[in-house]
């Protein structure tokens, strides 16, 4: 089936409706109307954006500029009882391009959750999402890495179970699937399991609002001609600084072990060490909210079959103004790298970095205006090349909640 530009997508449209048709017969069977406590929420909503962009293939030379128009309609779906949380929320994406029509696409992305506490200490979490996606900056945010504009699907499923064995001891186990395919370039295509055990202690006796806290946990990436299997074991600390700061820390090691399929040879093993981690500092106060973090393991590379040593220092912060007016700055920079071999066929050598402030106008609870500016760098080390690119954009989105 093809999926670019103004192409059918109706077996993806298919599996769409399919999937959505079946969360919402298990928020009606889950959720019956007489539960205690209930609340069900339905909110249909729709969304117009225009946005100029001055390089939307995120080319070294020669950059393309175009203005995109984006109108998107979407529906939320879920309801809520003292034992049960659940919903679905999805949309569908028509994305205009005034450069080259041929550029024009649907994208859509659903997503749905559940959880469900047994007894007051003993809790299960399950989500799920399925998405298309054509854009080249659809996967910066979360990896710093630029895609070309072939379309690809997404799946990303989740499921946790979580348990309170005292006042002071709780234990969470869950397990993550991701699945990415390009139809039309399938040795782009991979799969990821991760599964994690995760332990955390309250160390009040010895320091107020502090718990200790420790991670295992095992990655398994399947790409075309390449498996990588990561095993990971972290240390930290969570720790309530104050009533507004709150900051965690995770240090530790892994041991990452790849197999390549070599035509000819057979198959060739590498095998790698280094430190892995995390930490997050977190402020939360009554007009203010600000976050910074940082993270260091093997994680996927999208779009070039096989994965990567990724550093990242994510800074976001949003300031409420006006009862009705807020503002906003996120900033991130990420570090990329592979050598041939190693995680990857070819060698990954890559410092991006974004910037973006931005402003929201609550114009009533049914109308909002947004409006920012982002800007995107990439170094490809390897070339000795960068591109970059700015963005600005005016979002007006419409929910009406028939029932909330």
């Amino acid at each position: 089936t093809s999926c670019s530009g103004g192409g059918t997508w109706s077996l993806s449209r298919d599996r769409f409706l399919k999937r959505a048709l079946a969360v919402a017969a298990a928020l009606a069977f889950l959720l019956p109307a007489g539960a205690s406590g209930y609340e069900f929420r339905l909110v249909p909503s729709v969304a117009a954006r225009e946005e100029y962009n001055t390089n939307i293939f995120f080319t070294q030379e020669d950059p393309v500029d175009s203005w995109i128009t984006t109108v998107t309609p979407g529906l939320l779906v879920a309801g809520k009882t003292e034992r049960t949380d659940a919903g679905l929320s999805g949309d569908v994406s028509w994305l205009w391009y005034s450069e080259d029509s041929d550029l024009d696409s649907t994208n859509f992305d659903t997503k749905g959750w559940f959880s469900y506490r047994f007894t007051p200490g003993f809790r299960v979490h399950a989500t799920g999402e399925y998405r298309k996606g054509t854009r080249t900056d659809r996967f910066f945010e979360v990896s710093g890495l630029v895609v070309d504009v072939l379309p690809s699907y997404t799946q990303n499923y989740s499921v946790s179970a979580e348990y309170i064995a005292s006042e002071k001891a709780a234990t969470t186990l869950s397990y993550r699937y991701y699945w990415l395919k390009y139809p039309d370039r399938p040795i782009w295509d991979g799969t990821t399991h991760v599964v994690d055990l995760g332990i955390a202690y309250n160390l009040s006796r010895f320091a107020t609002e502090t718990k200790a806290r420790g991670n295992v946990a095992y990655a398994r990436g399947l790409f075309e001609g390449l498996t990588i299997d990561n095993f990971y074991l972290t240390v930290g600390v969570f720790r309530a600084v104050h009533e507004l700061w709150s900051v965690v820390v995770n240090v530790g090691g892994r041991y990452t072990h790849s197999e390549f399929d070599v035509p000819g040879l057979g198959s060739e093993t590498t095998n790698d060490t280094g430190v892995v981690g995390d930490a997050s500092l977190l402020y939360t106060g009554e007009r203010t909210n600000a976050s910074l973090t940082f993270s260091h393991n093997i994680a996927p590379t999208y779009g070039y079959s096989g994965a990567s040593l990724r550093t990242a220092a994510v800074f976001s912060v949003s300031r409420r103004f006006l009862h009705d007016i807020s503002g906003t700055l996120s900033a991130g920079v990420y570090l990329n790298t592979s050598d041939p071999g190693q995680f990857s066929f070819r060698t990954i050598d890559e410092r991006s970095a974004r910037v973006r402030p931005g402003i929201r106008w609550e114009a009533t609870k049914k109308v909002v205006f947004e409006a920012a500016y982002e800007y995107n760098r990439v170094d490809y080390r390897v070339s000795d090349t960068d591109a970059d690119r700015h963005l600005a954009f005016l979002n007006v989105s419409l929910r009406y909640p028939v029932l909330e």
